[in-house]
């Protein structure tokens, strides 16, 4: 699988894309990919990416000429409210942080809204004409010879329409946007229209990335006819906090018995419906599993790693291995807010000292659950940036490298990597 590798300014590490049909330079050329594409092929081998249509970046070309002009058509690829008050539209909190609500620069009163980070303004599902475009871009890469999409934030495309105000959740007297913009009413109608024009004409493997789907509507999400070929699970990915929406307020307390009762009641429940389950321990969105459902550094040896990757690997569904989980890499702490690039674990940490949290307290939230765990560069070797760059990276390397690197790993028996290159 292939993550965001499109044109982007990389506020959300490419989760904010500029141009849906452009390789950003920093990872090469069209025909960098379709040279990779070929490659595949001769290794009877596809090619899936991931597929961002719930927002774009600020920087891209239609909310540039929305911004330029706001009688431009392009103002209805995205939702913009004025208000007579010139006070933001409601108060519905983004998933980063702050106001889902951005002023339009130059027009006091006018707001843009946006689900994540205000560089990532919500593409407007309900206009007919974006939808079109969208599904001409999908297809314009099903016809280069990608196999299938990652599909993410895909349960965020409707929102209720009222767009009204709701009953505060916490201090800042804003309330989570997940309560009136995911899996809401009217969703169907989306997710039914983007496979009937695009993963349908290619019969295209699609993950979905479903959030917030209640156990009602699983067939009509993974069933025989679902909207995608299976959903992650990610029942059990969040039981190391107490709200994935506002993971600043800390840990949960949970147990070993509870994680096997939450994915023996997933497996049931996706069973019952005859559909087909993504599994997964890692991804770029959360900390390292070994760190995190092994939490006393003692036992995050090489055997825990080889009994998590056990656990679900034999599951039934699809397992996805992200890179480092392979060799067993940890999370890497850090000392001062500084030191992370995540626009998340940063207004995470901003809203903990909002909450009366001190700097340490909420530091130690943050690296504990941090995205930027999971994205340290892949560790090669045990050379100071483990044989990934010559140059110093975007983010500081961890400290474990010393038997957790391919070059070490490959050349001991016991090794985790050994052991996940030894399934069948």
């Amino acid at each position: 699988m292939v993550v965001t590798i499109y044109k982007s300014p990389m506020v959300d590490m490419g989760y904010d894309i500029a141009d849906y049909q452009a390789i950003d330079p920093q990872f090469g050329t069209m025909e960098d990919f379709d040279n990779l594409l070929e490659a595949a092929k001769q290794r009877d081998m596809k090619i899936v990416m991931d597929l961002v249509v719930n927002h774009t970046s600020d920087q891209h070309e239609w909310f540039q000429k929305a911004l330029a002009n706001k009688n431009s058509p392009y103002r209805d690829y995205y939702i913009f409210k004025k208000t007579t008050d010139g006070n933001v539209p409601n108060n519905w909190r983004a998933i980063f942080g702050g106001s889902t609500w951005t002023e339009v620069p130059g027009e006091p009163g006018t707001y843009y809204f946006h689900t994540f980070a205000p560089q990532q303004p919500e593409l407007n599902w309900e206009n007919p004409k974006l939808r079109q475009e969208i599904y001409q871009m999908i297809n314009w890469w099903m016809d280069k010879g990608v196999a299938g999409w990652r599909v993410d934030a895909i349960t965020h495309l409707k929102k209720d329409l009222d767009w009204a105000s709701i009953p505060a959740d916490a201090e800042d007297g804003l309330a989570s946007v997940v309560k009136k913009g995911q899996n809401r009413p009217g969703i169907d109608v989306f997710l039914d229209e983007l496979k009937r024009e695009t993963f349908d004409k290619y019969d295209a493997i699609t993950i979905g990335e479903a959030y917030g789907v209640p156990e009602s509507d699983l067939p009509s999400y993974i069933g025989p006819d679902g909207y995608f070929s299976m959903i992650f699970d990610f029942s059990y990915m969040n039981i190391e906090v107490a709200d994935v929406n506002e993971w600043y307020l800390g840990p949960s307390s949970w147990s070993t018995k509870d994680l096997k009762d939450i994915l023996f009641k997933s497996q049931a429940d996706i069973k019952a419906v005859d559909g087909w389950s993504g599994n997964v321990l890692e991804n770029h969105d959360q900390p390292r599993a070994l760190s995190k459902l092994v939490p006393n550094p003692k036992y995050q040896t090489g055997t825990a790693a080889k009994a998590l990757a056990t656990m679900y690997y034999f599951l039934p569904g699809v397992p996805f291995i992200y890179q480092g989980q392979e060799i067993g890499m940890k999370n890497f702490e850090r000392h001062a807010i500084q030191e992370f690039n995540d626009v998340s674990s940063i207004n995470n940490y901003e809203m903990a000292l909002k909450k009366g949290y001190s700097e340490a307290e909420a530091l130690k939230t943050v690296n504990a659950k941090s995205r930027d765990n999971a994205r340290t560069p892949m560790q090669w070797d045990d050379s100071k940036y483990a044989g990934f760059s010559k140059h110093e990276p975007w983010l500081e390397m961890g400290n474990d490298r010393a038997g957790i690197n391919v070059v070490d790993e490959l050349s001991n028996a016991d090794s985790v990597l050994n052991f996940t290159n030894g399934w069948p």
